[in-house]
């Protein structure tokens, strides 16, 4: 079986988290993250602080025909009229930026929508040094073209035209973040979070077929790897892991809290990934109220059960403990600040111990 090209130099035993945080002080929410993750930080999302830093609308800027009105915090495409216009400016951007290798500043999250992004790019200025990993995220083009709607409600996903503008877009949101961060890390792993891949096989994914799947996840990590980044991708359900497996991506991160089952299913698929180098991301620490009263040991005891799944269900042991990361289930900005803050600290402690296994 021939391994990943990059497969020698992927994250191996880090610990990282998935990116929203409930602060409204961008400040604030920087020096918890920097304070707690010392080997892969991450660039905090504050709907909290700004709705416009929330998903679906942060990296929508810079996109033709997406509107957003910030009074009644809706979003949508305007598919009506002469695009023309816009859509040949954006298709001469696309292709400068990917194949003529000029810069993506033209799609930048601007500071409106990335108040958390700017603070993290200035401490890590302010720091003067280069971190391991830094670890970002983008909105995964599937759960962005499936989630935002034309201007009758129908997702742009089922636009002829459209679905390609919202798929490349997510892509060049990659690149512009890559670009910004890759002076202060020494791998830069992008991560597409897909939380609509959970309804995957629903009749919200009617007429998406795997090929869909598998095709516009690798157009956007494409884009990401061919500037010398890493990709990841998260969902936080259940899912098709076996599918997703099958996209160029080099890490899968999956909600061990509450769907460790779900992952078993798919073991042999899991053997072969990680045996061709891929990395397992275990979403093992709670995001929700539970995490109040939980530990650094009680989420190493939660991996070891979850491993000693998987090798009963016939993954190789030391593939599983030795390619593995580790974050919350999710995201953490629907928590209070203080269950939050001791999210962290399980983190910082969780890497304490892994350094010491």
């Amino acid at each position: 079986m021939d391994q990943y090209a990059d497969a020698s130099s992927l994250p191996r035993r880090v610990v990282t988290a998935v990116g929203s945080l409930p602060h409204v002080d961008a400040d604030q929410a920087v020096e918890l993250i920097m304070s707690s993750l010392k080997t892969a930080p991450h660039a905090p999302q504050l709907p909290r602080m700004d709705p416009r830093e929330q998903m679906w609308i942060q990296f929508g800027e810079h996109i033709p025909r997406f509107r957003i009105d910030t009074d009644t915090l809706t979003y949508y495409f305007d598919t009506t009229g002469n695009d023309y216009p816009e859509l040949e400016g954006f298709y001469e951007a696309y292709l400068r930026i990917t194949e003529g290798g000029e810069s993506a500043e033209q799609f930048a999250v601007g500071s409106q929508h990335g108040l958390g992004i700017e603070a993290f790019l200035t401490r890590l200025s302010e720091n003067g040094k280069k971190f391991p990993i830094i670890k970002l995220q983008v909105t995964g083009p599937l759960s962005f073209a499936l989630t935002v709607t034309d201007e009758t409600r129908k997702p742009i996903f089922y636009h002829p035209v459209f679905r390609d503008v919202a798929v490349k877009a997510m892509g060049l949101k990659a690149v512009w973040l890559l670009e910004k961060f890759q002076p202060y890390g020494e791998k830069i792993v992008v991560f597409f979070d897909e939380p609509g891949l959970s309804a995957y096989g629903s009749s919200a994914f009617l007429g998406v077929s795997q090929e869909d799947v598998v095709d516009s996840l690798a157009e956007v990590m494409g884009m990401v790897t061919d500037r010398g980044g890493v990709t990841g991708v998260h969902c936080c359900g259940n899912t098709d892991w076996g599918l997703l497996m099958k996209s160029p991506t080099r890490i899968i991160n999956f909600d061990a809290v509450d769907y460790m089952e779900s992952m078993s299913i798919y073991s042999v698929q899991l053997e072969e990934f990680l045996r061709k180098g891929g990395v397992l991301a275990w979403g093992a620490v709670c995001n929700d109220e539970r995490a109040a009263a939980e530990s650094a040991q009680d989420v190493v005891a939660r991996l070891e059960r979850g491993m000693s799944l998987l090798v009963e269900r016939g993954v190789d042991a030391d593939l599983l403990r030795e390619r593995y990361m580790v974050t919350p289930a999710c995201g953490c900005a629907n928590l209070d600040v203080e269950i939050c803050e001791h999210v962290y600290h399980t983190l910082s402690e969780l890497e304490r111990i892994l350094a010491g296994a």
